[in-house]
C-alpha cells in the first residue's frame, strides 16, 4: 500500500527550495534509510513528512489523501517523528512519554488504552526505570530512548527520524535501531536519516541518496551502496565490501593520506 506519494515537491527556506523531487513513494513496512552529505536537504525532506515544514510547491500525500485534507490532529495519530529536541524541559521521563498520546485523547483526558500504550512504549524502549527522572538528569543515549518511547506511544504506523543514532556510543546506536528494527518487522513503517552508512545499510531495506536537495539514487542497500555512488555522494574516496555475517555492504572511507597516488 503506498503511504506517501510526493509529485513535483519542493520546499526551503526563506523563498529558496533547497530540496525537490518530481516523484517519490514510499510504502506501508518499508525501512527507509536516509542518506548524504551535510546540507543536502535530508532533514527539509523529513520535516516535509512531519508537516513542520510546508511546501513551497507540489503535493505530497498520505495514504491517497493530500496533506490539506488531513487534520493535524488526525495526522498526528498515525505518524510519529522524532527531531532534535531544541530546548529540554524539565518533564519527567513518565510525562514527557505521556504527550504521545495527545493526539489521541479527548476532553476526558487519557483512557485505559492510553496508559497502556504509554507504559508499553517505555518497556520498548527499557526506559521505565527512568520514569520519575527529569529529562535533564538523562545521559543522550537515556534521552534519545526517551524520545522515542515518546513517539511509540503516538504511533507505530510510521515514524520519521531525524538522526536518531548521532553522538551514541555503539552499544547506544545499535539498541535504538534493534529497536527500530523490531518495529518494522511487526509492521511498522520507518524513515530515518543516518550519517552512519554502514547502520543505514545493516538495517534499512531502502536507500535514499540525497544530494544537492534531489535524489540520486534510491533502492536496496545491495544495489545503491557501491563505491562508485558513495564517491560520488559524498566526494570522497572509500572502499566497499560485505560484511562477512550479514553480507550487507560497508564502506570503509580512505583517507587523503592513504590514497593511492
Amino acid at each position: 500500500m503506498t503511504l506517501f506519494e510526493c509529485i513535483n515537491l519542493s520546499a526551503g527556506y526563506h523563498k529558496t527550495p533547497v530540496f525537490f523531487v518530481e516523484q517519490l513513494t514510499i510504502n506501508s513496512g518499508e525501512f527507509v534509510g536516509i542518506i548524504g552529505p551535510n546540507g543536502a536537504g535530508k532533514s527539509t525532506f523529513i520535516k516535509i513528512l512531519a508537516r513542520t515544514v510546508s511546501p513551497m510547491s507540489g503535493t505530497i500525500a498520505y495514504k491517497n489523501n493530500t496533506f490539506q485534507t488531513i487534520s493535524h490532529k488526525q495526522y498526528a495519530s498515525k505518524v510519529a517523528s522524532v527531531l532534535p529536541l531544541e530546548h529540554i524541559l524539565p518533564y519527567t521521563v513518565e510525562s514527557f512519554v505521556a504527550l504521545g498520546r495527545y493526539p489521541h485523547t479527548t476532553f476526558r483526558g487519557f483512557s485505559q488504552r492510553d496508559h497502556e500504550a504509554i507504559q508499553t512504549a517505555m518497556a520498548l524502549c527499557d526506559v521505565e526505570p527512568l520514569k520519575n527522572k527529569k529529562l535533564t538528569q538523562l545521559s543522550s543515549g537515556e534521552l534519545q530512548r526517551v524520545t522515542i518511547a515518546r513517539a511509540l506511544a503516538q504511533s507505530t504506523d510510521c515514524i520519521l527520524l531525524d538522526e536518531p543514532v548521532s553522538h551514541l556510543d555503539i552499544h547506544h546506536a545499535f539498541a535504538i535501531m534493534d529497536i527500530l528494527k523490531r518495529l518494522n518487522e511487526t509492521g511498522s513503517t520507518i524513515i530515518t536519516i543516518l550519517h552512519d552508512i554502514n547502520i543505514a545499510s545493516e538495517y534499512c531495506s531502502r536507500i535514499l541518496g540525497i544530494r544537492s536537495g534531489k535524489i540520486f539514487f534510491d533502492g536496496p542497500p545491495e544495489e545503491c551502496i557501491t563505491y562508485q555512488n558513495i564517491e560520488a555522494l559524498f566526494d570522497c574516496v572509500c572502499l566497499v565490501y560485505n560484511n562477512p555475517i550479514s553480507q550487507k555492504p560497508y564502506v570503509y572511507p580512505v583517507p587523503k593520506h592513504c590514497s593511492i597516488k
